[in-house]
C-alpha cells in the first residue's frame, strides 16, 4: 500500500469501520482516529488507504465524521528520517548492550541556548517497544511518547525547546523487547528516570559521545548485559532450592583469573562506557550495587576468594564496602596484598565454600 501520513482516511482490514490517522507512530505502526473521539494504534498492515485517485476507491469510499485536532504550523518529519542507524563501529564493537536517552542541542556553538533533540538510542540486538511518562508536579505520570525502535539505531522522537525541558528530565520508561531467535526471555522492564536541570545550563556538561556523534547530555537508562543476568536468572530460577539457571554465565565468571578465584575492579570507568554525566552519589549507587551483584555471584558460584579494587579516591567507596561486608555473614575480609593491588583493594574470602 502507498505511505500513509496524517490526515489519510483508512479502512480497518480486519474488523468494519476506519478513521483519519492522527500519528505516525513508527515505520509499522500509525494511531487512528475514530469517530468516538478515540485514538487506536494499529499496525500498518492492518488498514487501506481510501485515495479517491485510484480506480477502485469507489469500493472502499467511505465517510467518518471526524475532525482532525489543530496541529501547530510544524514540518511533519518523515519517520524514515527520524530513525538512524549507528555507525558499524560502534555496533561491532560494543562490549555491552545499552539503551541510552540523549538530548542533543542543534546549535553546537551556543549549546546552553535553541533548541534540542531528544534522542532514545538502542545500542542492542533486540527490537524494543518503548514507553515514556512524565512526571507532573503532582507526582502523576503524563505519557508524552510511545513507539518501536529497530536494533542499533537511534530514534529521534521529539524536538524540544528549553522550557519543555521539565517534561523530559523526570519521569518512567517502559520497554519490552523482541528477537527473531534467543535463548531466554527478557522480562519487560521499568523504572523511573532523573536527569538534573541544572545539567542544560552548563555548557562543561555537553560532551561528545559515540552514539550521537556530537555534544549533548547522554542518559544510560539500562544495560542489557546486566539486566540479563541479574533478571532473567532471578525471573527463571524456581522457588524451591534447585539450582539457578544457567541461561548465561554467572556475573562473577566475567572476572574469573583463576578456579573459583576472581579480581573485580570497580572504578567506573571499568564499569560504564561514559561515566562523564553520572554524578558522584550516582557513581557510589552503581558502584554498591554492581559489588552486591557481584558478590551474590560469588556466594552462587562457590568462589573461595575475590579481590575488589576500589582504589585510593577519598576512602567513600571502601568505607561503603566495609560496611555491607560486614552485614554479610560468613565472609572474612581483608586488605589485599600491597604489593600487587597498592592500598586500593579488599579481598574476601568465603570458607563456607571450601
Amino acid at each position: 500500500m502507498s505511505t500513509l501520513k496524517v490526515g489519510d482516511k483508512v479502512k480497518f482490514l480486519n474488523t468494519s469501520g476506519g478513521g483519519i490517522v492522527s500519528k505516525i507512530i513508527d515505520t509499522r505502526m500509525v494511531s487512528i482516529l475514530i469517530e468516538d473521539g478515540f485514538e487506536i494504534p494499529t499496525m500498518i498492515s492492518e488498514l487501506i488507504k481510501i485515495d479517491p485517485q485510484e480506480p477502485a476507491a469507489r469500493f472502499f469510499e467511505a465517510h467518518y465524521d471526524i475532525e482532525l485536532p489543530q496541529q501547530p504550523d510544524e514540518e511533519i518529519v518523515a519517520d524514515d528520517e527520524r530513525l538512524i542507524h549507528l555507525p558499524a563501529h560502534i555496533t561491532m564493537d560494543r562490549k555491552s548492550e545499552d539503551l541510552y536517552l540523549a538530548f542533543v542541542p542543534h546549535d553546537q556553538k551556543w549549546l546552553i541556548t535553541g533548541q534540542i533533540d531528544v534522542f532514545l538510542i538502542n545500542n542492542s540486538s533486540y527490537d524494543i517497544l518503548y514507553n515514556i511518562f512524565s512526571k507532573t508536579p503532582l507526582g502523576h505520570y503524563s505519557g508524552i511518547d510511545y513507539g518501536s525502535i529497530f536494533p542499533d539505531s537511534k530514534l529521534l522522537i521529539a524536538t524540544i525547546n528549553r522550557e519543555q525541558l521539565t517534561h523530559w528530565t523526570e519521569g518512567c520508561m517502559q520497554f519490552l523487547f523482541h528477537k527473531e531467535m534467543c535463548q531466554s526471555l527478557l522480562p519487560p522492564f521499568n523504572s523511573e528516570f532523573k536527569v538534573e536541570g541544572k545539567k542544560f545550563y552548563k555548557e562543561g556538561n555537553y560532551r561528545e559521545h559515540s552514539v550521537i556523534q556530537a555534544r549533548g547530555i547522554v542518559v544510560k537508562v539500562l544495560s542489557l548485559t546486566d539486566y540479563f543476568i541479574s533478571e532473567v536468572q532471578e525471573a527463571t530460577a524456581p522457588e524451591s532450592n534447585s539450582k539457578p539457571s544457567s541461561d548465561g554465565p554467572p556475573l562473577i565468571s566475567r572476572y574469573q583469573v583463576a578456579p573459583r578465584e576472581a579480581i573485580v575492579d570497580l572504578h567506573i570507568h571499568e564499569l560504564v562506557d561514559d561515566p562523564t554525566n553520572l554524578e558522584k552519589s550516582e557513581i557510589l549507587e552503581f558502584q554498591k550495587n554492581y559489588f552486591l551483584k557481584c558478590l551474590d555471584s560469588a556466594l552462587a558460584g562457590h568462589f573461595l576468594k575475590v579481590v575488589f579494587i576500589h582504589g585510593v579516591g577519598n576512602g567513600v567507596l571502601r568505607s561503603t564496602l566495609i560496611d555491607l561486608l560486614k552485614k554479610q555473614g560468613g565472609i572474612e575480609f581483608f586488605d589485599a596484598p600491597m604489593a600487587k593491588y597498592g592500598v586500593g583493594a579488599l579481598e574476601i574470602r568465603i570458607p563456607h565454600n571450601e
